[in-house]
């Protein structure tokens, strides 16, 4: 027996309200886990939410509206009902706060085009951290 199909039109709204989540949760300097944590759901399942993959009850809604202290009609606005669109660009998504492993990574294998950026204290670190 497969799935029933996902409606198009409630994926187009999952994927709005779920840029809205991640901007306002950016906003605040919250991780996904800081969130998860707040609605007793994994990270994971905010990770769904943000991306529209699942969408949000309108319990879970409403607790994140008093959380966050927006209305609830924050996660709906700027979405036509009517054709289904969302006025949400690409550039309205917030970046990313936390970029752990892109940081650590940077540190063990700097990018060729920013060696001229390293200074020599910080080398120097390296160098006394390496022999310790």
């Amino acid at each position: 027996m497969s799935a029933k199909p996902k409606d198009p039109n409630s994926i187009r709204f999952n994927t709005h309200v779920g840029t809205k989540l991640r901007n306002l949760r950016l906003l605040h300097k919250m991780s996904q886990s800081d969130v998860a944590k707040e609605i007793n759901v994994t990270f994971q399942q905010i990770q769904k939410y943000e991306k529209g993959g699942n969408g949000l009850s309108s319990f879970l809604m409403g607790w994140l509206a008093h959380f966050f202290n927006v209305p609830v009609s924050y996660f709906s606005d700027g979405f036509n009902f009517e054709n289904f669109t969302s006025h949400l660009k690409y550039e309205d998504r917030f970046p990313e706060i936390n970029r752990c492993n892109q940081v650590r990574n940077e540190k063990l294998y700097p990018n060729p085009n920013s060696y001229n950026d390293i200074s020599d204290s910080y080398i120097e670190e390296e160098i006394k951290s390496i022999e310790q």
